[in-house]
C-alpha cells in the first residue's frame, strides 16, 4: 500500500487505504477553487460552490487525521483568493473546519516566493506570498528543529564571532517567514510533466525532516507533479498519493525512474557532510575562549594577581543547560586562592556566565607549560583570533588553550 501513487479520489482514501497503515506526516497543497481546471470531472475546487469545496476538504482531512499517528503532523501550504471583489480568507476558513476535526493549528508560516501563479486581480497588490498552516494530531508531536537549523556563518550578523553565547551551537532556528523561489517550469527535467503549481523541493525537504524520520510514511492526498512524493523518497522516508490526473502520475513514474538513483545519492552525501557539525565546534570552542576571558575581566575588577588561564575542554556537560565541561587552569604566585574561587562560584551563577551553556571546573598551579606546536595564546581583549606575533610567555597573552581560532568579524558581515 505505501510508495504508491493511487489514481483515485482522495475522498475516498480510507476506502483505498482501509486503516491498514499509520501516517506520520501529510504535505500537500489543495487545488486552488475554482481557479485552476486540473483536468478531471470529478476534481474538487474547480466548478464547486465554495461551501462544498470546504467540505470536501474537511472530510479528506478528517479521514486523514483517523490514519495519523498520535504524534504525526500536517502541512497544508494555501493562499487567499478574490470573489465578489473581496477577499475570501480561504486558509482561515479552512483552519476553522480543520479545527472541528480534531486538528490542534500550531503555527502559521508565510512561504515567501518570487513567482505566483499566473493571475491578478484588481484591489489585489502583487502576490509575493502564501501561508503554510501546520497542524498537529494531539499536543505531544514530532517536530525536529535541531535538523533545520541556519548553520551558514555567511547568512549569520558578524556578531556570532563576538558573541557566541547567542547562538544556538545547532543553528539559526528557523522563523515564521520561509523564503522559496518556485521552480521554473523545466527545471524537473524536460521529460517532467508541466504542472501548474510546483512545491520547491527544498521546502518541502525541510517540512519533511521536521516532521518525520526515516521510513516514516508521508502523504500527499493532492499528489500532483508529485515533488512531495519524490523527496519523500529520495529522504529515506515511504510515500502514499493520490492524483486524479493519469498524465500527471505517468509522467512522475517516469521521471522517478529516470533520476532517483541520482537524487539519493546526492542526498546521501550532503548527509555525511559535517558543517552543522563543524559550526557546532567552533561556537563551543568560542563559548570556552570567551568564557575564560570573561573570568579574567571580572577577577582583574577585585584582586591584584596576575594570573594566565588554560582552558581545556574535557567533555560533555551533565544538566540539561550544560553542553560542555571545561576545565579552567588559573596560573600564578596565589596567596588568595579561597577568596578568589568564592567570587568566582559568585558570578558563574549569573549571566552572562549562565547563558554558556559551560560546566566549568577551577584549579590553581604556580607554573604550567605551554607548547608552542600544541597551545595558541590570546589576549584579554580578544578570544576569537589567536596572537601569531607574541610569544607565550609574553605577560599580553592571558588565555593559552589547544583550541585554534583565527577569525575577523568583518569577514562576516
Amino acid at each position: 500500500m505505501i510508495n504508491k501513487v493511487y489514481n483515485a479520489d482522495s475522498r475516498k482514501l480510507l476506502e483505498k487505504l482501509d486503516k491498514k497503515i499509520t501516517v506520520k506526516t501529510t504535505i500537500t497543497s489543495p487545488p486552488y477553487f475554482d481557479m485552476k481546471d486540473y483536468g478531471n470531472d470529478n476534481q474538487i475546487g474547480f466548478g464547486q460552490n465554495y461551501q462544498d469545496y470546504l467540505n470536501d476538504l474537511q472530510k479528506i482531512f478528517h479521514d486523514i487525521y483517523k490514519i495519523t499517528e498520535d504524534d504525526g503532523s500536517l502541512w497544508i501550504v494555501i493562499d487567499t483568493f478574490k470573489r465578489e471583489n473581496q477577499v475570501v480568507t480561504l486558509p482561515f476558513d479552512l483552519s476553522n473546519k480543520l479545527k472541528e476535526t480534531g486538528w490542534l493549528l500550531q503555527d502559521i508560516i508565510i512561504w515567501k516566493k518570487d513567482k505566483t501563479v499566473p493571475w491578478s486581480k484588481n484591489g489585489f497588490v502583487q502576490r509575493k506570498f502564501e501561508y503554510i498552516l501546520f497542524f498537529t494530531k494531539s499536543k505531544d508531536f514530532i517536530y525536529n528543529k535541531d535538523r533545520v537549523r541556519n548553520f551558514d556563518t555567511d547568512q549569520l550578523k558578524k556578531w556570532w564571532v563576538k558573541y557566541p553565547e547567542r547562538y544556538n551551537p545547532k543553528g539559526k532556528a528557523l522563523d515564521e517567514i520561509w523564503e522559496f523561489s518556485i521552480p521554473v517550469q523545466g527545471s524537473w527535467g524536460d521529460q517532467y510533466v508541466r504542472h501548474f503549481c510546483p512545491l520547491p523541493k527544498e521546502m518541502v525537504s525541510q517540512m519533511i525532516e521536521l516532521s518525520t524520520n526515516n521510513d516514516d510514511i508521508v502523504l500527499d492526498p493532492f499528489a500532483g507533479s508529485g515533488s512531495v512524493l519524490f523527496q519523500s523518497a529520495v529522504m529515506h522516508r515511504n510515500y502514499v498519493g493520490f492524483e486524479l490526473n493519469n498524465d500527471f502520475i505517468e509522467m512522475f513514474s517516469d521521471y522517478f525512474r529516470k533520476t532517483f538513483n541520482k537524487a539519493r545519492k546526492e542526498y546521501d552525501l550532503l548527509q555525511n557532510l559535517t558543517g552543522q557539525n563543524e559550526f557546532e565546534s567552533r561556537i563551543l570552542d568560542l563559548r570556552v575562549l570567551k568564557y575564560a576571558k570573561l573570568l579574567i575581566r571580572d577577577i582583574d575588577k577585585v584582586f591584584s594577581t596576575y594570573f594566565k588561564i588554560f582552558a581545556l575542554k574535557i567533555g560533555k556537560g551533565d544538566g540539561k543547560h550544560k553542553i560542555l565541561k571545561v576545565n579552567y587552569t588559573l596560573v600564578g604566585e596565589f596567596d588568595n586562592e579561597d577568596e578568589i574561587i568564592v567570587k568566582i562560584n559568585e558570578i558563574i551563577l549569573k549571566p552572562p556566565f549562565s547563558k554558556f551553556g559551560i560546566e566549568p571546573k577551577f584549579n590553581f598551579v604556580k607554573n604550567k607549560m605551554a607548547s608552542k606546536d600544541k597551545h595558541y595564546g590570546y589576549l584579554k581583549s580578544n578570544s576569537y583570533s589567536y596572537q601569531k606575533s607574541l610569544d607565550l610567555e609574553s605577560p599580553l597573552i592571558r588565555i593559552i588553550s589547544d583550541i585554534c581560532l583565527d577569525l575577523n568579524e568583518n569577514d562576516y558581515l
